[in-house]
């Protein structure tokens, strides 16, 4: 069967952001291709700021979405592609909402993934593994540390009323900031004061579509990037 979608990815597919789409096909029971994109990388062919993937997007990150069945239609942000997606494959609306409140809900929650959840893990993560520059002032980690637990605070409170994060079930919402919080122990970070959001991730993993959609993922993009010809 030919693949619907084509999805760009990282070479390990291992990274918060396709993993979302990811998760969103197998939900969706959606057969999709993968290419695979090195993380920096300027090589013309298989580098995210290769001319090459610059055509599908000009951020040069990933993932990025070809859409076979409109056209070949390209769409880039994760957020955009997770709206895109459940949209176009899913019109009853249960993963995004079926009606404008519901579809408010999920966006509330979609968006503080990606201007809260997303940049301020993502700055812990970077300054505790990647900068090349270590033992900077402690005020540095503080800052960022102490507003992840904060916004870790924001779900502990939501989760108080709502087994999901958005509506009364699971949605496109959910797979986002699934896919960054369980990263917190790479960051160095804890769940022992968030009792709620540490079984809400838990309940999240034990969908089919959370564990396998993250697994195949991850084993396809590996195979993939073996198979590149340079």
């Amino acid at each position: 069967m030919a693949p619907k979608v084509t999805l760009f990815t990282d070479s390990n597919g291992q990274t918060p952001n396709p993993r979302k789409i990811a998760i969103l096909l197998e939900e969706l029971g959606i057969e999709h291709a993968l290419i695979v994109k090195d993380f920096g990388g300027t090589d013309p062919k298989h580098g995210m700021k290769g001319e090459e993937y610059f055509k599908f997007t000009p951020n040069g990150r990933v993932p990025c979405l070809i859409d076979h069945t409109n056209n070949d239609f390209t769409v880039w942000e994760s957020g955009a592609i997770l709206l895109y997606v459940a949209e176009r494959f899913d019109p009853s609306g249960r993963l995004r909402g079926e009606t404008i409140q519901e579809r408010t809900e999920v966006l509330k929650w979609l968006m503080f993934q990606i201007s809260a959840l997303g940049p301020m893990q993502g700055q812990v993560f970077w300054y505790k593994n990647l900068h090349p520059v270590k033992n900077l002032d402690q005020s540095v980690y503080d800052r960022y540390t102490n507003e992840v637990y904060r916004i870790y605070g924001v779900f502990e409170k939501q989760l108080e009323k709502h087994d999901w994060i958005a509506l009364d079930r699971f949605t496109v919402a959910d797979i986002a900031n699934y896919t960054w919080l369980i990263t917190y122990d790479q960051a160095g970070l804890s769940l022992t004061n968030f009792p709620k959001l540490a079984a809400y991730i838990e309940r999240i993993r034990a969908l089919p579509c959370a564990t396998a959609g993250i697994e195949k993922h991850a084993a396809a993009a590996v195979a993939e990037a073996a198979k590149r010809s340079y």
